[in-house]
Order: C-alpha cells, then sequence, then structure tokens
C-alpha cells in the first residue's frame, strides 16, 4: 500500500495541478481571442478547438485527485447512521463498483483512441490536430483513477481489518450486525432483475436509488447505472462503447468550457478577499435601516452571485466577514446564520448561473436567455429577503441602530470595491451587447477577476493562486465528471423510450397541467432535501424537459427559470442542504438547529416566490424577450 499511496498522491498531485493551469491558459487564450476580434476585427482560427481539448485534459487530469479529496458530491444520510465498520465496509463495495466502471471507461476509451490513431484522424479544422490527442485524455484520466481507486481499496481493507480485530470481543448494537453487502447485493439484484424483464422504470429506480444512498458518489453511480443498463438490456459488447463516446461527445462543446472557467473566476474572488470589500460596500449605504447589517448581507450576497455564480462561495466568501458584525451588534443568532445561508441561494439564480450553462448544454436552449430569466426573479428574492430581515429588526429590540454612514465613507467604500462591482458589468454587459458568448464571459471575466486581485488589490500570494489552480482543478473534475456520468444515464434512458413512457403515463391523468407542474415541483421539493441540487438536474431535467416543453407545451426559458428556483429551495432544506453545513463549517459554534430555525422563514419565502414566478410569467421571461 506504501508504494502504491505514494505513486497516487505524486501523479495524481501534478495531473490535478496541471488540470489547473489548463484552465488558466483556457481562460487567456479566450480572452485574447476576444480581444483579437474585437479590437483588431482579426479573429483567430485556433482558440475554440485548443480550449476544448484544454476543458477535456482539465476534466480527466485532476479526476484521480478529486477522488482523493473526497470531492465528488455523494448522499450520506444513510450511511452514516451505520457503525464505523459497516460503513467502511460499504465503502469498500462502491470502491469494488467504481472500479468497474472506470476499468470500462479506461478500457473502451483506449480503444476509441487507439482507433483513432490507426486511422491517422485528424480534426476537420485548419489545424488539423490529431483527434489521438484529446480523445487519449479520457484513458489517461482513467488510469489515473484506477491508481487512486486502487489505493482506497487496500487502504480500507486494511482499515477493515484492524477494527475487525479491535471489536472481537465487544458487544455490538443492531446496526453493527447489519449486513450491508448482503443488503447492497440483494438490492442490486432485484434492480437488475426487473431490468433484464422488461420492467425498466422499475428497475432503473431501485437502482439509481440504491447506488446513491449508499454513499457512492453521484457522478460514478450514474455512470455505473448507465453501464449496467447497457449491458443487461443491450447485451453489452459493443454497447459498452457507449460509456466513453458519449462521456467524450458532451465534453466535447464550447458550452461547457464556460464551467471551470466560471469555476475559477469564483475561487480567485474568494481567495483574493473581495467579498470583504462588497460586503463594506454594501454596509455602508444600508447599515443605518432596520436590520441593516443583515439587509447589507443579502446585498453582497447578490452581487457577489452576479460575479460567481456559485452558492457554496457566496455564502463562504460573504459569511466569514457578515457573520462576525451582525453577532457583535445583538442579532439573533437564527437570524444572522439563516441570512448568511439563505444568501446563496442567490448565485444561480443571478446571472451568471452554472445551473442555467448545464441546461443550455443539455437542451441547447440559449444560454443568455437563460442567464436573463434569473435576473428579475434573483433581485426580488433578495428584495423580498431584504423587508423580512428589516420586519424582524423593527419587532425586535435586540438589533441595535447605527448613525448612517457619512457621504466621505461612501464614496471611499465605493471607490475601493469600484473594481470588484465592475466584474458582473463586464460579464452580463459583455453578453448582453453581442460582444462574447456566455463561454468568453467567463474567461474575461476570470481574467480580469485575476488581474484585479494580482495588481490591484494585491490580495493574491503565489500560495493563493496555487490554492485557486488545485480547487479549481479538483471541482471541474468532480462537477463535470458528474454531468457525464448523467449523460450516460441519459443515453440509456433514452434508448428505452422512459421520456416517451412517461409522457403517456402523465397524459392519462386526469390533471391539468399545471396540476403535473406542481407535483413534479414538490417532487423536486422532495428531493432537494435529500441529494445535492446539481445531482437532481441532471438526473430528471432532460426527462422534465421532454415532458412539460415539448409534450405540454411551457416556455422553456420559464420552466428552466421555475426548476431551478425550486431547486435552490434545496439548498438551504434538511437533511441534506448544503449552505447550512458551509455556514457550520465557516463558524464552528453554529449549531445545526440553530441554521435551520434561522433558514426555514427565509425558505417558505422563497416557495411563495415561486408560486409568483409561476403565475406572472413576465417575472422570467421579460428580459430574455428584450435582449432577444
Amino acid at each position: 500500500m506504501g508504494w502504491i499511496g505514494r505513486l497516487s498522491d505524486g501523479v495524481n498531485t501534478v495531473g490535478c495541478f496541471s488540470s489547473g493551469i489548463c484552465i488558466l491558459v483556457t481562460g487567456l487564450i479566450v480572452t485574447y481571442e476576444v480581444m483579437m476580434r474585437y479590437f483588431f476585427l482579426a479573429p483567430t482560427t485556433w482558440v475554440l478547438e485548443i480550449s476544448i481539448i484544454l476543458t477535456l485534459a482539465s476534466v480527466f487530469l485532476a479526476s484521480g485527485y478529486a477522488l482523493r479529496e473526497n470531492s465528488h458530491i455523494q448522499v450520506d444520510a444513510l450511511t452514516r447512521r451505520f457503525s464505523r465498520r459497516n460503513q467502511i465496509l460499504l465503502e469498500l463495495i462502491c470502491d469494488v463498483l467504481i472500479f468497474a466502471y472506470c476499468f470500462v471507461l479506461t478500457w473502451k476509451g483506449a480503444e476509441i483512441a487507439f482507433h483513432s490513431f490507426r486511422l491517422n484522424e485528424v480534426s476537420p479544422t485548419v489545424l488539423n490536430i490529431p483527434v489521438v490527442i484529446p480523445r487519449s485524455m479520457l484513458p489517461l484520466g482513467g488510469l489515473l483513477l484506477l491508481i487512486e481507486l486502487l489505493r482506497q481499496m487496500l487502504k480500507r481493507f486494511s482499515m477493515l481489518a484492524k477494527i475487525v480485530r479491535e471489536e472481537k470481543n465487544q458487544v455490538h448494537g443492531w446496526t453493527d450486525h447489519l449486513p450491508p453487502i448482503a443488503l447492497i447485493v440483494l438490492v442490486l439484484g432485484c434492480g437488475s432483475f426487473f431490468l433484464s424483464k422488461g420492467l425498466t422504470p422499475l428497475g432503473l429506480t431501485i437502482l439509481l436509488f440504491v447506488l446513491i444512498f449508499s454513499g457512492m458518489p453521484i457522478a460514478f453511480a450514474l455512470g455505473l447505472l448507465g453501464l449496467m443498463g447497457f449491458a443487461i438490456t443491450f447485451g453489452g459488447g459493443p454497447m459498452l462503447a457507449q460509456v466513453p463516446t458519449v462521456t467524450y461527445k458532451i465534453l466535447d462543446d464550447f458550452i461547457i468550457v464556460a464551467v471551470p472557467l466560471f469555476l475559477m473566476l469564483s475561487a480567485i474572488l474568494s481567495q483574493g478577499r473581495i467579498g470583504a470589500l462588497l460586503y463594506e460596500f454594501a454596509s455602508v449605504w444600508v447599515r443605518h435601516l432596520p436590520g441593516g447589517f443583515g439587509v447589507a448581507t443579502i446585498f453582497a450576497a447578490a452581487i457577489f452571485a452576479a460575479m460567481s455564480g456559485s452558492a457554496v462561495a457566496t455564502v463562504a466568501t460573504i459569511g466569514l466577514i457578515a457573520i462576525p458584525e451582525m453577532l457583535k451588534r445583538g442579532y439573533d443568532r437564527p437570524l444572522v446564520f439563516g441570512t448568511v445561508a439563505i444568501g446563496g441561494v442567490l448565485g444561480p439564480l443571478i446571472p451568471p448561473s452554472i445551473y442555467m450553462i448545464l441546461i443550455g448544454a443539455i437542451t441547447g436552449d440559449s444560454v443568455g436567455k437563460l442567464f436573463m430569466a434569473g435576473m428579475l426573479p434573483g433581485i426580488l428574492l433578495a428584495a423580498i429577503f431584504s423587508g423580512y430581515i428589516a420586519v424582524r429588526a423593527m419587532r425586535s429590540k435586540g438589533f441595535s441602530r447605527i448613525a448612517p454612514a457619512s457621504w466621505q465613507e461612501r464614496g471611499d467604500a465605493f471607490r475601493k470595491s469600484l473594481s470588484g462591482l465592475m466584474a458582473p458589468t463586464l460579464v452580463l454587459g459583455g453578453i448582453y451587447s453581442g460582444v462574447f458568448t456566455p463561454s468568453e464571459a467567463a474567461a474575461v471575466g476570470m481574467v480580469y477577476s485575476l488581474l484585479i486581485c494580482c495588481l490591484i488589490h494585491r490580495s493574491l500570494s503565489w500560495k493563493d493562486l496555487h490554492k485557486v489552480v488545485m480547487d479549481s482543478a479538483k471541482l471541474t473534475s468532480a462537477i463535470l465528471f458528474m454531468v457525464a456520468g448523467a449523460i450516460v444515464f441519459g443515453q440509456l434512458v433514452s434508448l428505452l423510450q422512459i421520456p416517451d413512457k412517461t409522457v403517456g403515463f402523465l397524459a392519462a391523468l386526469p390533471f391539468s397541467r399545471m396540476t403535473i407542474l406542481f407535483l413534479a415541483l414538490f417532487l423536486i421539493l422532495v428531493l432537494g432535501a435529500l441529494m445535492d441540487e446539481a445531482s437532481i438536474l441532471l438526473i430528471t431535467y432532460p426527462t422534465l424537459y421532454h415532458v412539460f416543453v415539448r409534450n405540454f407545451g411551457f416556455d422553456p426559458i420559464w420552466f428552466a427559470l421555475v426548476f431551478v428556483f425550486t431547486l435552490e429551495v434545496g439548498l438551504v432544506a434538511p437533511p441534506v442542504g448544503i449552505n447550512v453545513f458551509v455556514v457550520q463549517g465557516i463558524w464552528k459554534d453554529a449549531k445545526f438547529d440553530e441554521v435551520v430555525r434561522g433558514v426555514l422563514p427565509f425558505a417558505l419565502l422563497m416557495v411563495a416566490a415561486i408560486l409568483l414566478v409561476v403565475y406572472i410569467e413576465p417575472l422570467s421571461l421579460w428580459l430574455p424577450r428584450l435582449v432577444g
């Protein structure tokens, strides 16, 4: 285990750093393309292709490191109730299944790459790049995953053996005697049986839930389910090549390039401490109002969301500054924690939004229009939250009121934060003026943020920059691996004609299309309390889009906004609610029940706002129609 551990640590650390450099270079060359096209009327012929290849490299080179650092999203609501011995045993079972999936991914991916090499295939562009170069990234990433998985399996086997020796003469509770391996095999067998006997929807549902709730990272659970479906339903063999083929196809898209660039943009802003300047700017303008520092938190979160598009980054960055400011002024603890947690939901609504980018990649709808659909609802939600905070302040004696800031103080705060405030203006203004696409906007925003943090504010050290590179790479690999797994699963679902069968089932129900919509939204709310939001989107959105847009005729931009709006409630809904745990992570004495009590009224306000968006379509469609 020693030499395998050292090998995995070495190759995967180098791979992750190389992945981060690929993202950085992508941002630089895409920004170069924008400048050459806009200022010199001399567009390049190579940036598009090179940026896609670099994005492919960034996903797969960091794959093993992301797995090592537990960056992949997983559901542990059930498994954390097991004894430590059974947790490790279950993790070992999952590792074996993931190893099988990664082996097929590597094996079939290598076959495809070798086939391209043997035929001397080149890209159809002026660069004539050998196709084997981008296609070899997939088996390379699979190999890095296999090395890390082998290390993890040996480590867990050793831990399991140690625990068994220590507990040999101890008395155990019922969970210690629970045989997870028998349970997993039994349920997997049931799902596989139903899948092979033509009861496809039932079999897939059983397999999906048992894999996800066994604690397996969702990226691999979806891919493995697709692999099992191809093997059982279609006889395996040549169909197994669908796994690397579909994985490569979804990542070979310039829209996907925006994801790692926005992730690096968010990491730069967080490490560069731009959030502190934004909070100071917001607070000097509204801190004298009832609940002013709470309102300033929402205001700063909205601005930061418009720069990064990330819920977690918004909570972590603004929360570190806002929580101590509100607590020392006597704000109610649950309200403080709830305000910070709810501020993060503005990230995926106010453009740019990674969720909207993923929806655009899945459906082909305009990412620019999807971005614009979230603008007014996001502002409305921020106003509703601010109003609630102000009302709570006026009804409480615990808040301290302070004098308004002077105009000189406001001016100083504005000048300090001006460079940060320009970032969302640059990104969104460039998109809607037609200067650049959303992916190009991500690159320009990333380079701009890097320049202001390094040259103007000097808030990024070399150590910080290294962390930006590594964090961006592992998050890129984790998220886009999940996208790839979801598309593999979606390919199986499409081949089995499940969306058409779902449409037929729903059309036969004696309900109106709005009633069926609300049933679907309720399902999303329930899933949001149990699973990560990105996972829910990737699993359910393709089928729901087929049902509600293509069959029932809902506007695709409106439906996307309603879906994402509903999904956002899950960010603060226990037991999974990621924003709740982020608040606990940045403020160690924040109790879980305090955060939940604080965020619950905001969540109910969100549900009311969803109804407004559903019944008042101009809230989501006026701006998209205005711009195009």
